[in-house]
């Protein structure tokens, strides 16, 4: 029979009562625990449950830690990029260089990836603790796209789920966790350079001077890395040029200048000195005279997979090997200049077929990598036609501003690559930007969709 509320307050006679010592029993409220201690059961002591602290690290393991542990059991050197023979002339000799048609061309490509893959091999690491760099370069950047999700889209209840989901995507995408664990590419640091450089962007102040400084720097750092990631520093521009000029003195300005280019602009002052050329790389204009190829849409290989260098005669095949730098650099050059004198739509016409090329595919794409890869260009054209049309909802309907000047970003990006040559690889820089818009813009339908007339929705 059940007690009433008088004689439930009442000890119990059969069993021994003593009140507890103060600071033994922890304070609670609820009916459900004050029950649970009259029946002598331990009470719920936070410290043995998870707490929110730790379900939260537990979440952080999965998303971000997950996939880069399982890349770890796919690590295999397939293929090098020029980097890596660079980097083995540096440890060598001492000098930047890559062995390219007979003889060492000292301004080939830019210093700083070629710069780290030397640093592993004279600390003993091998190829396979560069793959797990990359896997480590992979990961940071996914972490890097859940805070710029949850900065642009902060104030929407939806802004957590869209952080998480890009992150996941970021770290399980299977074409971008390909050169991450099957190539020594420079690709998985660029793209961490370039979402760093972005995210920075998107949040620096002008009124905290340190928060600028750190963002030229690192700019500073990707443009030697990489010229054409400067194209991330477009919303702070956009945004806060006019503030820096009335906050900050000239000649603070002139040390953010300096700190933005004195890097790369050492760099081609260097090349000048090996080379007699003022030059950001030697194989600018090959890059260009490629891009202007309609046989290959402006990319490295014919439809049938042969290289471009089928595109020279046999008599120019043999001269390369008898040029040095700056006279194969003086060849294509010529070469550029007659097509574009000959045909003057040329340029325009290919800027056009490699822009298309960047937002959707290449008619023939993949044909540098092993038929093994047949399946992912099927997906990927799936998946390239499906995010464009998000892209563009993104840009026509929904107009966030925030996405929208990721999208800006994006689209000076593609410009600036297609005016010389593209591949779709290049288009895996921005990929995790991408699919972060793609994916809020499904949680602005989802979100207009529940909230449209006739659901009942009480609307404020």
């Amino acid at each position: 029979m059940a007690r009433n509320y008088r004689t439930w307050c009442q000890p119990r006679p059969d069993r021994a009562h003593t009140a507890p010592a103060v600071g033994s029993m922890p304070i609670f409220a609820g009916h459900k625990m004050a029950r649970n201690f009259e029946r002598d059961e331990p009470p719920h002591t936070p410290g043995l449950m998870p707490t929110k602290k730790h379900l939260r690290i537990l979440w952080w393991a999965m998303v971000i830690g997950g996939p880069a542990v399982l890349k770890l059991f796919f690590l295999r050197a397939d293929q090098v990029f020029e980097t890596y023979t660079a980097a083995l002339d540096l440890v060598a000799t001492g000098q930047f260089g890559h062995h390219y048609f007979g003889t060492w061309d000292r301004s080939f490509q830019l210093p700083v990836h070629t710069a780290l893959v030397a640093l592993f091999h004279l600390v003993g690491l091998g190829t396979t603790s560069i793959l797990v760099f990359q896997v480590g370069c992979g990961a940071l950047t996914a972490l890097l796209v859940h805070r710029m999700a949850l900065h642009l889209l902060r104030g929407t209840p939806y802004a957590g789920g869209v952080a998480w989901v890009s992150a996941l995507l970021t770290g399980l995408n299977p074409f971008m966790a390909y050169y991450q664990v099957r190539m020594v590419h420079p690709f998985a640091w660029d793209t961490l350079l370039a979402i760093a450089l972005l995210y920075g962007s998107l949040t620096a102040d002008p009124a905290r001077r340190p928060t600028v400084v750190a963002l030229f720097a690192l700019g500073g750092l990707a443009l030697l890395n990489r010229p054409t990631l400067g194209v991330f520093l477009l919303p702070f521009a956009l945004r806060h040029t006019r503030s820096m000029l009335s906050m900050w003195r000239p000649m603070s300005l002139a040390v953010l200048f300096l700190l933005l280019f004195g890097p790369l602009g050492g760099w081609v002052i260097r090349n000048h000195a090996v080379t007699g050329r003022y030059q950001i790389t030697s194989v600018t204009d090959q890059l260009t005279w490629i891009g202007l190829q309609e046989s290959t849409e402006g990319a490295g290989h014919l439809a049938d997979g042969r290289s471009y260098w089928h595109l020279l005669c046999p008599a120019e095949c043999v001269l390369m090997f008898s040029m040095d730098t700056p006279e194969r650099s003086a060849f294509f050059k010529a070469k550029w200049e007659a097509e574009t004198r000959a045909d003057p739509s040329l340029r325009w016409r290919m800027l056009g077929v490699k822009l298309r090329n960047f937002w959707l595919f290449r008619s023939h794409a993949g044909l540098g990598h092993t038929t093994a890869m047949a399946w992912g260009v099927v997906l990927f054209k799936w998946y390239a036609a499906a995010l464009l049309l998000l892209l563009l909802a993104q840009a026509v309907v929904f107009r966030h501003p925030g996405l929208l000047l990721v999208i800006t970003s994006v689209a000076a990006l593609s410009l600036i690559q297609c005016m010389f040559y593209f591949e779709t690889r290049h288009r895996l820089l921005a990929e995790p930007l991408l699919m972060m818009v793609g994916v809020a813009t499904m949680a602005m339908l989802l979100d207009r969709w529940r909230r449209r007339p006739g659901k009942g929705v009480i609307h404020a």
